[in-house]
């Protein structure tokens, strides 16, 4: 089943169940596919909506983080809740111990220097989209390529 249409159904089951939390979290999300929709002028494929939600799962871990920074925990509670919920129709993301494998056969592959680290994280990137966190992805690449 399509993602959007999985999106559709639940977005249905909420309106039926009278579940307001998911039902305005998951409108807001089909607004946004929307106007991308709109924007682009073509309907989005699933890795396109896998990439926003990704987007939008992201602005919620930051709003969350600068909520709890300034002791505003009933939104920072919010936009948690939000962004789990969001979640739920991602695939299934990598651990870090997977995304070393992979940044590991890399490096053993195509040997890179620092200067080289832009190169190699557009090849992870390609290799890894909407399977593991890009920022853990970077972050391991670096160590592991500063300690050799």
């Amino acid at each position: 089943m399509a993602l959007q249409t999985t999106l559709e159904a639940d977005l249905l089951a909420a309106l039926k169940s009278g579940d307001d939390f998911t039902k305005e979290t998951l409108r807001f999300l089909k607004s946004i596919l929307k106007n991308v929709e709109i924007d682009t002028g073509k309907a989005l494929d699933d890795q396109q909506v896998t990439t926003i939600i990704q987007r939008e799962v992201k602005k919620r871990v930051e709003a969350e983080a600068i909520y709890r920074g300034i002791d505003k925990i009933d939104l920072a509670d919010k936009e948690y809740q939000e962004m789990m919920l969001l979640k739920k129709y991602l695939p299934e993301q990598m651990d870090e111990a997977a995304v070393i494998e992979v940044v590991e056969k890399y490096l053993k592959a195509k040997p890179t220097d620092m200067s080289q680290m832009g190169l190699a994280m557009g090849a992870l990137s390609a290799e890894l989209k909407g399977q593991a966190d890009m920022t853990l992805v970077s972050q391991i690449l670096r160590q592991k390529i500063q300690n050799g």
